[in-house]
């Protein structure tokens, strides 16, 4: 979703620098098929803009002179210039990719209790092992080959690895996934939350579909083929008896 690049307006020239260095007040040219890589206000008459990455929404965006434009949009239509509002570390894609990767530090109430408790059993595991392999043998229970062996054995046994390591990465798994998939989680400690969750509301089309109709079934009445009848709702005008159903999704 980052622009990588900024083409600046320099007068009667264009220069292409880092998103980062751009400041409010400079004028940067997006051209067609260009990702927006500021926040901004559009110079320009008119132009599509793609907020799929940012909204959900499917369809173009059109935008008119004024509007503002968000860093993270496709523009679809023709070269615009964008009078930009914000530096980069306020806009609107840097916020995003901040949320993702400081998602982390929101710990839930299970990865809490593991850090707390790594924090206390590891020492003692490690000064056990470590008295183990030394004690023994200065009191002439046996030698130190034999001792230093055992003291390893226990702490592979007794290290709390699989238990102090799986927790914290199954959710920094879940929340990298979900942004691979386009879904913003600000914390592990929200992924927890979904398990009481029982109904899930969603607003628009967009998230769930793109608005594209195709039909998914087609139920004729006895005496009627589907070749039949997908043929009748296929013509313009043409009546269709109301048991014939054609569902659409």
């Amino acid at each position: 979703m980052k622009a990588t690049t900024a083409t600046v307006r320099r007068g009667d020239t264009t220069e292409t620098v880092k998103p980062e260095t751009v400041v409010p007040g400079d004028i940067i040219v997006v051209r067609a098929g260009e990702r927006v890589p500021l926040d901004g206000e559009l110079l320009t008459s008119s132009t599509l803009v793609d907020t799929s990455a940012l909204t959900g929404e499917s369809m173009p965006r059109e935008l008119q002179r004024g509007d503002t434009i968000l860093s993270g949009s496709i523009n679809q239509s023709t070269t615009v210039d964008v009078w930009v509002t914000k530096p980069y570390e306020n806009s609107t894609i840097a916020r995003i990719l901040d949320l993702v990767q400081n998602a982390s530090s929101k710990k839930t109430t299970t990865e809490r209790f593991i850090k707390r408790f790594a924090k206390i059993y590891t020492p003692v595991v490690v000064g056990l092992a470590v008295m183990l392999a030394i004690i023994p043998p200065f009191v002439g229970m046996g030698d130190w080959s034999t001792w230093i062996n055992r003291a390893l054995v226990f702490l592979v046994i007794s290290c709390p690895c699989a238990l102090v390591i799986s927790v914290p990465l199954s959710f920094f798994g879940g929340v990298s996934a979900a942004s691979r998939n386009g879904i913003l989680v600000k914390g592990s400690n929200f992924l927890e939350v979904l398990n009481q969750v029982s109904v899930v509301a969603f607003d628009k089309t967009g998230t769930l579909t793109k608005g594209q109709f195709e039909v998914s079934q087609v139920l004729p009445v006895s005496g009627v083929s589907e070749a039949k009848l997908t043929g009748y709702t296929g013509r313009r005008g043409t009546a269709v008896d109301p048991p014939n159903r054609t569902v659409y999704r």
